[in-house]
């Protein structure tokens, strides 16, 4: 539990122990639930556009939109959606169009749950992951949809052991953000699972540079990314679902860098990726701010281990 949580949480049991207020209904205590989550986050009704190039082209064009925080069933939320589609050149040599939607959970920025559906080079797949930290697990739906060889979709469920502090592909982003300082020479780490292989992401921050996009020159703090691909192994404490064993299934390796802007709005200005195709570099091309100004710090978060 976060700072900030406990101390949110601590202030309605002081009053009452004071006999200041009396206990709170249901409703009122989901429209105060409410109330916090939307104090708490800082990112209602971001947009965020990219340009992504392969090799030097302009391949794709992306978005990222961060919706309202709302509440179900008496639990805060709030919806994240991207998307990536090909342009061009390189959209007749492999067209993609990817869709993702996650649910998250406006105090710890962890996902709930997430959808992803990947339709490239003419083959669709979809991913629907139901996250649960309290049970260091995550439930999972993986559709491959028919194509000219196979008539019919292909469905699998299962159940992955994950870390409770997992992320999924957007969401590490934010926890990101929230680090109240950038220093060189720290390293930050996160676990993100999408539905297929657990990663575990180290990024060491570099040094600032200044980096030139469409938008303009960024100050930005550089992270050098390295990728663990991580097993898992479910693990009882009388009776009870407690953390995994993990184990390396892969070595971490060096897989490009990433580009944080130093100022309040900590954006995400560049990423560049290297693997076996060539390199991909994703630009800021244009920002659309949130509906209120950030108020730093918000909470210090302990990273993944």
């Amino acid at each position: 539990m976060n700072t900030l949580t406990k101390k949110i949480l601590a202030i309605p049991a002081a009053l009452l122990v004071c006999g200041f207020i009396a206990p709170a209904s249901p409703q009122a205590g989901t429209d105060n639930k409410l109330a916090m989550a939307k104090a708490n986050f800082p990112w209602e009704g971001e947009e965020l556009f990219y340009k992504v190039k392969v090799n030097g082209s302009e391949a794709a064009h992306a978005v990222i939109r961060l919706g309202k925080v709302r509440s179900s069933k008496g639990k805060p939320y709030i919806a994240l959606s991207g998307k990536a589609k090909s342009i061009g050149l390189f959209h007749t040599i492999y067209p993609m169009d990817d869709r993702a939607n996650t649910f998250i959970d406006p105090f710890t920025y962890q996902p709930l749950r997430s959808e992803k559906v990947f339709k490239e080079a003419g083959k669709g797949r979809t991913y629907e992951v139901d996250y649960s930290p309290l049970t260091y697990s995550a439930n999972v739906h993986k559709t491959i949809h028919k194509d000219a060889k196979n008539p019919e979709d292909r469905k699998r469920r299962y159940t992955k052991a994950l870390p409770n502090t997992t992320h999924d592909a957007l969401t590490w982003f934010l926890e990101l953000r929230d680090e109240d300082a950038f220093t060189t020479g720290q390293t930050l780490s996160y676990y993100i699972y999408d539905g297929w292989k657990l990663s575990r992401v180290d990024l060491e921050a570099m040094g600032e540079e200044r980096v030139l996009t469409s938008m303009g020159w960024f100050t930005t703090m550089r992270f050098d990314i390295q990728r663990e691909i991580v097993g898992t192994k479910r693990n009882l404490v009388d009776k009870k679902p407690a953390e995994p064993t993990l184990s390396v299934i892969q070595q971490g390796k060096p897989t490009g860098s990433l580009w944080i802007s130093t100022d309040k709005r900590r954006l995400p200005v560049k990423l560049q990726m290297t693997s076996k195709y060539g390199t991909g570099v994703v630009e800021l091309a244009r920002y659309v701010a949130p509906k209120k100004k950030r108020a730093r710090p918000q909470k210090k978060k302990t990273p993944a281990k």
